[in-house]
């Protein structure tokens, strides 16, 4: 019928007019009637045609009625329904598209141990269709009538998963790295002895990529095999076993830097005003490992002497712990010695920078206390407070990337860290646009939302734009409050 309408249209009532035949039996009396009345031309014929068969088309069909095929109805729901103040805080972040927030629902309803009524299951299946990792997210508040649906829609049949093992048997790399990833946090050992099962079978840049997982909790038990891997005829490899081997304290690679170092750095003989110092050789020895191991042997800067620039490096690759025995000091007493000449103050970073590698936190504390020094690594193994009360010493001096950092936290950011970011990127909010607090609404604080106006900022040309985003913001936080307190009362 439709293919007809249409064909009429390319045409023309011309070349081609619309006949009764061409209806559905249903609205032959109708078309008889609209044909038959002669005071209207072939066109307005046309036209009401076309009007009663949108009208019995849009009417509804009556199913198939087969009697060959069986269907059975979905079980019964195990777990309770949401409240209806948690589905409309649902049906508002789907309504804003927003979908940061709506893998915070799943992830406060999945948590609650609740389920999304069935209306909502077709647009969080299709979601997850492109968001792969919302999958087990979307199968668990979908509930029994979720996985019911799975088995009509080829496209909605997500697995719960595939078990462990067959995961990283058969699995994409990605997925791969995430089962080891795991693995790795849960059982190290076990980890690295599926990797070293299916070694000989990885080509030379999965071999790279799964050996970065081995990061994750590496310790001395790995040694004895990351040291045959040295031989490997793939750098990449090799460059990734160098970077293990290099920050785990009992390899023999960590052993060699320590004899060089205590051969060249080795304590002075005090002088008129008793104060402790380093002597440093300039003639080191030469060790076709160190430049093996990654150590560049040249400095880039022509002010910087090369041996003091390996000696630097070396010092970051040496447990700082490992200087008090050498000097027979405290922490403090090690930053004394350091300290006492121009030459050796340069290594005090790279202490800390060792401090990090080795997540000696007290050695780490003390040198960000003491010193002026910027490190990166903060972020990685101070606790949230710590990082925050860091950023905040520093924010000035490094703002753009404790905006990319903070932006990357799984947490909610603390009321100071927050201003000082707001502040910040009021004053460019072109590069900070909504997109960006879209994705980051997980990490902001409902109680910012009473502060928005004072962050506007100076420039009158940057204030309308500004005043845009903060009434974005707050709708955004209106829907994660909605979202907090619906599930407030199951926590």
């Amino acid at each position: 019928m439709w293919n007809n309408i249409v064909n009429t249209v390319l045409l023309g009532t011309g070349k081609k007019q619309l006949r009764k035949d061409d209806l559905p039996p249903a609205l032959s009396a109708v078309a008889d009637t609209v044909l038959g009345d002669k005071s209207l031309d072939v066109e307005t014929q046309f036209l009401h045609l076309a009007a009663i068969a949108l009208n019995y088309r849009q009417s509804g069909v009556t199913a198939l009625q087969d009697s060959s095929v069986t269907l059975e109805a979905a079980p019964d729901e195990v777990l309770p329904y949401c409240s209806p103040a948690a589905w409309q805080a649902l049906h508002t972040a789907i309504d804003m598209d927003l979908h940061a927030l709506i893998l915070y629902w799943m992830e406060a309803c999945a948590a609650a141990q609740q389920i999304a009524p069935p209306e909502f299951i077709p647009t969080l299946m299709d979601m997850s269709i492109r968001e792969k990792q919302w999958r087990e997210l979307a199968v668990a508040v979908c509930g029994k009538r979720g996985e019911w649906l799975g088995q009509l829609n080829p496209a909605w049949a997500f697995k719960k998963s595939d078990s462990t093992e067959e995961r990283w048997q058969t699995g994409s790399l990605d997925e791969r790295k995430q089962v080891l990833t795991a693995l790795r946090q849960e059982n190290p050992s076990q980890a690295r002895e599926w990797l070293q099962k299916t070694w000989s079978q990885e080509n030379a840049a999965t071999r790279a990529e799964l050996l970065k997982v081995l990061q994750i909790d590496a310790g001395e038990e790995d040694i004895p095999w990351l040291e045959t891997l040295l031989t490997d005829k793939s750098s990449k490899v090799k460059d990734e076993t160098w970077s293990l081997l290099k920050q785990l304290s009992t390899s023999s690679i960590v052993q060699v830097y320590w004899q060089l170092l205590q051969q060249s750095i080795k304590p002075a003989k005090k002088g008129l005003l008793n104060k402790k110092s380093l002597e440093v050789s300039l003639q080191l020895p030469s060790d076709k490992r160190i430049a093996d191991s990654g150590i560049q042997l040249l400095s880039s800067s022509k002010s910087a002497n090369d041996d003091i620039f390996i000696l630097y490096q070396l010092t970051t690759y040496v447990p700082p712990a490992w200087w008090e025995e050498y000097l027979q000091t405290d922490k403090k007493g090690v930053l004394s010695y350091f300290n006492n000449t121009e030459l050796t103050e340069k290594f005090i970073q790279a202490l800390g920078l060792a401090a990090s590698r080795f997540k000696d936190l007290d050695w780490f504390r003390l040198i960000i206390k003491e010193g002026e020094d910027f490190f990166m690594d903060a972020f990685n193994i101070l606790s949230a407070h710590e990082q925050e009360t860091y950023a905040l010493r520093f924010f000035e001096k490094e703002v753009q990337f404790i905006i990319r950092c903070f932006s990357e936290k799984d947490y909610e950011w603390g009321l100071p860290i927050t201003r000082e970011l707001f502040k910040w990127i009021a004053k460019n909010p072109y590069q900070y646009n909504r997109n960006f607090f879209d994705k980051q609404v997980q990490n902001i604080p409902l109680l910012i939302a009473g502060e928005l106006e004072s962050f506007t900022p100076e420039l009158p040309a940057y204030q309308a734009t500004w005043k845009n985003t903060t009434e974005h913001i707050k709708r955004l936080l209106t829907c994660k409050a909605a979202i907090n307190k619906a599930f407030s009362n199951t926590k």
